[in-house]
């Protein structure tokens, strides 16, 4: 699928937390312990009107590698500019630049990450006009200021929009001038629409004069995304395009050519289903799947055993038979503390009913010898025979109870049937 680059005035924070450590992993090839390593690239920007946990999820991917996905409200006003992309048949990119290292979690190795793409606000995107039909657009790359171009301030002012920022396609084209000092020497002319509205330097005109004139002799003029921007006093224009020497060879050989190739503009769009579950999302332990998808606005429903219901896959059989027994294995445990306290609870009864005994024993024999013993003797027997009584009527009953509850544990258990991942 044709890439088609996002404009990148601008930095974005995805959600990379937790689930998409062994995709993260993968891009680096290796990290180190407690030291932050960098890695800068291209990412895809690819909807998910399947994901199972939120159908407008945008998940960023580097490769075949997903490491992180926009955050709920982000993917909200992204939505309808990366689908248009998308159902166009392109595949919407933007720089990623990503930070990760190794941490121990618990004797565990954990992967540590932070994420930011370059991606400007949903309305600067697009640029307000096309590429010539018979042009080869340039790799977007840095800015590059455009100079000379207030000589041509009441022009730009005419095609700069009320929000005071626009995208556009420019074109570069070689031409002779004639310096002060009599000498005529090659520059790069900016133009817009057949408009010159600027040059390049001296020193990035010799760089790009070769690139030009290979698009040249294959009849293509050469294109680049650019930027204007500006108020009613003044106004500016540069060019996002990579340097010649970042410019892979592939892009000389395939002169890529970009024209009227989005769709028009609508409320909403058709994309196909994309989502692929992670590796985490795939194995058992899914314990901060939920962190993360707090992240993104939106809960996953579990069944309990770690696993997700609406996940996709086999292996639900062996999986839904081992967490069976575990629980099982737990219920039979807590059942046996169960008992072991309430027969501890039965014997603490039976002593403060043989205390309270005693008490009103000795009440009777102080009753005429010493009154003030006496009474004493029938508030504390109260107090206890109160609480044995408490005790006795709490526990007394639940070797029966038990024994339902413990059946009642063993119906509670989900069966196969019921810990099979849906899809």
């Amino acid at each position: 699928m044709t890439t088609y680059a996002l404009n990148d005035r601008g930095s974005l924070e995805i959600v990379t937390e937790n689930f998409y450590d062994a995709e993260i992993l993968r891009v680096f090839g290796a990290l180190s312990h407690n030291t932050v390593e960098t890695y800068a690239g291209t990412a895809e920007l690819v909807p998910e009107p399947d994901n199972p946990f939120d159908s407008q999820t945008i998940a960023v991917r580097v490769g075949r590698h997903q490491v992180g996905h926009l955050a709920k409200d982000d993917a909200a006003r992204y939505w309808p500019a990366v689908t248009r992309v998308v159902a166009s048949g392109l595949s919407p990119t933007a720089p990623v630049i990503i930070k990760a290292s190794l941490v121990d979690a618990d004797g565990t190795d954990e992967v540590d990450a932070t994420a930011r793409i370059q991606l400007s606000p949903p309305d600067l995107l697009f640029p307000v006009n096309s590429p010539p039909q018979r042009s080869t657009v340039l790799p977007q790359g840095p800015s590059i200021k455009v100079l000379d171009e207030q000589d041509h301030a009441a022009y730009l002012h005419s095609i700069l929009p009320k929000s005071g920022e626009a995208r556009l396609f420019l074109t570069l084209e070689v031409n002779q001038v004639r310096t002060a000092h009599g000498e005529h020497v090659d520059i790069v002319e900016v133009l817009h629409e057949r408009q010159v509205v600027g040059r390049l330097s001296t020193q990035l005109s010799e760089q790009f004069i070769p690139v030009i004139r290979h698009a040249f002799e294959h009849d293509l003029l050469t294109a680049v995304w650019g930027t204007i921007r500006g108020s009613a006093f003044e106004v500016s224009l540069t060019v996002q395009a990579a340097r010649p020497e970042a410019i892979e060879a592939d892009w000389y050989q395939e002169l890529p050519r970009l024209g009227e190739e989005l769709v028009p503009e609508s409320d909403s769009y058709e994309v196909p289903n994309a989502y692929v579950p992670t590796e985490a999302e795939r194995g058992k332990n899914a314990k901060k799947w939920r962190r993360g998808m707090s992240a993104a606005g939106a809960a996953p429903a579990s069944n309990g055993t770690g696993r997700f219901r609406s996940f996709r896959g086999s292996g639900s059989t062996s999986t839904s038979t081992a967490a069976s027994t575990a629980a099982g294995s737990d219920a039979a445990a807590g059942n046996h503390a169960a008992a072991t306290w309430t027969q501890s609870s039965r014997v603490t009864a039976m002593v403060l009913a043989g205390v309270t005994v005693v008490l009103l024993l000795v009440a009777l024999l102080m009753l005429g010898r010493e009154p003030l013993v006496s009474a004493l003797a029938v508030i504390v027997a109260a107090a206890t025979g109160g609480m044995a009584l408490y005790l006795r009527s709490l526990f007394g009953p639940l070797r029966s109870s038990g024994s339902a509850q413990s059946a009642r544990g063993t119906d509670d258990q989900p069966s196969a049937e019921t810990m099979t991942p849906n899809g």
